[in-house]
This record gives C-alpha cells, sequence and structure tokens, in this order.
C-alpha cells in the first residue's frame, strides 16, 4: 500500500492511494495509524479496496516523525568523489529536527545568501513499532514502510568546527515524502535506485546495493543505545554526486528545482527560496 498525507479542504488528512486518487483514512496523523499495527494496515487495506477516493488539494510531509536519525558515509563511492573520505568501520548517524521537515513542493527556504545548501537522496525507512536492542537478521521486521529524505545541508557549517547540527537543521532542510510504501509492497530494499536532479540535470544516480551497511545493520546498532518508536525515521545515507565535491560545487540557489527520487516509492520534488 502506499499511503499519504494530505490537505483537502483546508483539512489535513490521511489517506491510501485508491486507484487514480486517496481514500481518506479514520485517523488524525500517520503516526496514529502506525501505532495502532495491524488494525491501522487493515482499516488503510479496507479503504483502499472499496472506499470512496478524492483528488486531495496537495500532498503533505507524511509524518512528522519523533524522531529522525541519518546514515553518514553509507556508501563506497564516497571515496570516488573524494579521496579524503574515511569510509567507518561501524555505522555513524547524526540527527535531523522534526522542525526541518516539509512535505512535497513545499520550499526549502535558503536563510542567508552566502551559505552553501547542498542535497543528499536518501532511502529512509519508518519504524512501525517500539525497537530495542534488535538483532541484524530480524530487524527488517521492525520496518512499517519506506519513503524518501532529502537531507539538505548547509556545508559552511557543517563543516567549520563539524557543526553538524546546525548545519543539518535549519527550518525545511528535510522534505520528505512523497508518500510511505509499505514494506511488504516495497519489497527487496537493495535492489532500488536512487536519483537527484536538479533542474533536470541527473546529479546523482546509484543502487542501493552500495550500500556499506543495509538496514539491518544500522537498525541493530541504533537500537542497542536508542530506543526507537513507531513513526521514528531512520535513513539510509546518500551516494555520490553531491555538490559539495563536484568541481566546482553545485550549491542550491534560490529558483533551483531538486528532486530526489527512489525507485518504486517516487519522486519527491522541492522548490529552492531566498529567506533573506
Amino acid at each position: 500500500m502506499r499511503l499519504v498525507a494530505f490537505e483537502s479542504g483546508g483539512r489535513a488528512r490521511v489517506g491510501v492511494r485508491s486507484g487514480e486518487g486517496v481514500a481518506p483514512l479514520p485517523y488524525e496523523d500517520m503516526t496514529a495509524l502506525i501505532r495502532d499495527g495491524d488494525r491501522g494496515l487493515d482499516a488503510a487495506r479496507q479503504a483502499a479496496a472499496s472506499g470512496p477516493s478524492l483528488q486531495p488539494d496537495r500532498l503533505l510531509a507524511p509524518l512528522r516523525p519523533g524522531k529522525i536519525l541519518c546514515s553518514g558515509v553509507n556508501y563506497a563511492s564516497h571515496s570516488e568523489e573524494n579521496p579524503a573520505a574515511v569510509l567507518p568501520a561501524e555505522p555513524f548517524f547524526f540527527s535531523k529536527l522534526p522542525s526541518a521537515v516539509i512535505g512535497p513542493d513545499e520550499a526549502i527556504v535558503i536563510p542567508q545568501a552566502h551559505m552553501q545548501v547542498d542535497y543528499e537522496v536518501e532511502l529512509a525507512l519508518v519504524v512501525g513499532r517500539r525497537a530495542r536492542r534488535l538483532d541484524e537478521e530480524s530487524a527488517l521486521d521492525a520496518i512499517f514502510g519506506w519513503t524518501v529524505l532529502n537531507d539538505v545541508s548547509a556545508r559552511d557549517i557543517q563543516f567549520k568546527d563539524n557543526q553538524i547540527t546546525l548545519g543539518k537543521n535549519p527550518d525545511t532542510f528535510a522534505p520528505l515524502g512523497p508518500e510511505i510504501v509499505t514494506a511488504d509492497e516495497l519489497g527487496d530494499w537493495s535492489t532500488l535506485r536512487l536519483r537527484t536532479t536538479l533542474n533536470g540535470e541527473t546529479m546523482q544516480s546509484s543502487p542501493t546495493s552500495e550500500m556499506l551497511f543495509g538496514p539491518g545493520r544500522l537498525l541493530a546498532a541504533l537500537t542497542a543505545l536508542i530506543t526507537l518508536e513507531p513513526g521514528d525515521v531512520v535513513t539510509t545515507g546518500t551516494p555520490a554526486g553531491v555538490g559539495c565535491f563536484r568541481d566546482p560545487p553545485v550549491w542550491l540557489r534560490p529558483g533551483d528545482v531538486i528532486t530526489v527520487s527512489v525507485d518504486r516509492i517516487g519522486d519527491l520534488t522541492n522548490p529552492v527560496t531566498a529567506g533573506w
């Protein structure tokens, strides 16, 4: 199934893709549906099969996660674009804040004219149940579904004194969506391709099979220390092709349109505007 958050008649709602439209669901938000477990999925199946569908006024970010934990340096191709890159022996994580989340077609707002703002396409998983001390072999059972995140990053801040939190979390720097594809529908995560296009030009294109650490390993490493809750989001890293390692570097500027895509999930497109 393909689940969305949307706006209709000025009201935010949750729904499931049904034919050419969306069938509304009786949940106030996506996290409530996820917390309802099998009952939430059953309600979505029934609505998709027989419920009336409508055309949303616009799509919203599919959920507002309690936690967003991002995997850094998780593709071997980093060493190709950055000879100084040190590939980790263990998974590496940083966090993005829920306040940075925006949805499809919402503007990425660059706060200051001088900022060096970059893009990163990431396959993101949505946690389906409370998870603590997962083992790698069974960790995928804790995944509710999959979506796409653009890890927008202010490199001039991130790389200055290793200010990762500030560089990763200006408002609007976490586009998320366009929908959540349930784990049973997505299938094998390792057979996907990630892409980024900037103003129609391909900037990133790599298969998920090139990950250094798969989602099971990432979840096992996280839950050894942190309890994950339903609706939390964990990303799986970005491949080569980001703007900061190009010659010359490519930075997002007002007027740009950036699209990050993952096979079998969809395209997440956002315009870029000035915030000064």
